[in-house]
């Protein structure tokens, strides 16, 4: 293990909350899309759906129209991280002076705040790839939950494209296609967002300029961008990278659950007496789900 201490922070009570929620919430997409707390183990995303059928005036009543109410279920899985680090470690090393006087160390010293600033960062990207490619029957830490991409594969209602291996040569045009492709009764949303990888989000941007369409509106630095002529709005997605993927879709439609800042979520780092050592403890609840399928657009 290499410690680079750069930027180091004071790791204090007062800011453990916040890292609590990046560690968790810190991913880009978690911030767009809806987020669902309080769930235990699973929730229903309650849905009411009703057309409306005009008359002809005239006296007397002619019962028409339909009211629908649906749910779709988001089940969360428990995930935690549990680390044990030996302060005495850091006694043979330049950290020695980060350390407090004596023996009986119980804690990381000077370190503390970086390390529970990394934690925070490392949990919140590792979050990020479990929203999108989050595989049960996967390996690793994407074993923990269905992410979004099984999720919506997994629905016969959505809405796909024709070309799937992007390039240069085609970006452009799947991208067009995917926009040309949205359900008409979508089109409107104010929140329409096409999720993209950052590799891609680069070529696209790339073509555009190749074509000389120099004024467009890319955010630099930001990765958004609105796509020319649209109320859809690009943004790329760590959890797109090198996925070949790009989802069309309102942000509000996507669902996260989670059972966030209850008594056993918590992000804590402590001195285990018995054991002699600083442990780091982190336990959260996430799962993943979307109210319509058929408002969605996928290549």
């Amino acid at each position: 293990m290499s410690l680079d201490l750069t930027g180091l922070t004071a790791y204090t009570d007062e800011n453990k909350l916040a890292l609590i929620r990046q560690s968790i919430l810190g991913g880009k997409t978690l911030s767009l899309i809806n987020l669902q707390a309080d769930i235990k183990s699973s929730a229903s995303i309650n849905i009411l759906e009703s057309d409306a059928v005009f008359q002809a005036g005239a006296c007397g009543w002619n019962a028409s129209g339909t009211t629908t109410l649906s749910q779709r279920v988001i089940t969360v899985s428990a995930v935690k991280q549990n680390e044990a680090l030996c302060q005495d470690d850091l006694e043979a090393f330049y950290t020695q002076k980060m350390l407090k006087a004596g023996s009986y160390n119980e804690d990381l010293g000077g370190i503390e705040g970086l390390y529970a600033e990394e934690k925070a960062a490392r949990s919140a990207a590792a979050v990020e790839q479990l929203v999108w490619n989050g595989d049960t029957a996967g390996a690793g830490n994407l074993v923990m939950t269905d992410g979004l991409i099984k999720l919506i594969d997994a629905e016969g209602a959505v809405v796909t494209g024709t070309i799937l291996a992007l390039d240069a040569a085609n970006i452009v045009d799947a991208i067009d296609e995917m926009v040309a492709a949205m359900p008409t009764n979508v089109i409107e949303a104010t929140d329409n967002t096409l999720f993209i990888g950052y590799e891609k989000y680069r070529l696209y941007i790339q073509q555009l300029r190749n074509a000389n369409l120099f004024h467009n509106d890319a955010q630099e630095g930001d990765f958004t961008y609105m796509i020319h002529g649209t109320n859809v709005k690009m943004v790329a997605v760590s959890g797109l990278n090198s996925t070949n993927r790009i989802f069309l879709a309102e942000a509000s439609n996507l669902f996260a659950g989670t059972d966030l800042l209850n008594d056993q979520e918590d992000f804590r780092i402590f001195f285990s007496e018995d054991n002699d050592e600083v442990r780091f403890k982190q336990k959260f609840k996430i799962g993943f789900q979307m109210a319509f399928p058929a408002r969605i657009v996928s290549n």
